[in-house]
């Protein structure tokens, strides 16, 4: 899948799948130093996450601070070829106008290699 980059942040596009919406994010940003998948509340909002009695919540710790976040299991998020089944994310605010982040938790679970060279982000099943 092809990678986007501004000169700061490289973005590629996922659909995620939650309750049997679906919903394309075209710049999520493709994040090494997150642990975590996450996503802005404003950009789930259009296919119905939001924060219910039960979710799990908790504090993130990054360079601006501290960040309250709950936990979402979509029911997949796919990436080019690849769908992963009931994937857990989460949801906060995030710096700026940023939609998302794709962490580790599914980089390093999927064996994503990363290749700067061709700006192209791919699993080895996929190429």
């Amino acid at each position: 899948m092809k990678m986007n980059y501004d000169g700061q942040l490289l973005t590629a596009a996922i659909t995620l799948c939650y309750r049997g919406k679906t919903l394309q994010v075209t710049d999520i940003i493709i994040d090494t130093g997150s642990t975590h998948t996450v996503f802005n509340p404003d950009t789930l909002e259009a296919i119905g996450v939001t924060y219910e009695n039960g979710d799990p919540v908790y504090e993130a710790y990054g360079i601006g601070g501290t960040v309250p976040f709950y936990t979402k299991v979509m029911d997949y998020i796919q990436l080019d070829k690849l769908k992963a089944e009931k994937i857990e994310v989460d949801v906060g605010m995030l710096p700026k106008s940023h939609k998302g982040l794709l962490g580790l938790d599914i980089l390093k679970t999927h064996g994503f290699i990363v290749d700067m060279d061709k700006l192209e982000l791919y699993t080895p099943i996929s190429r």
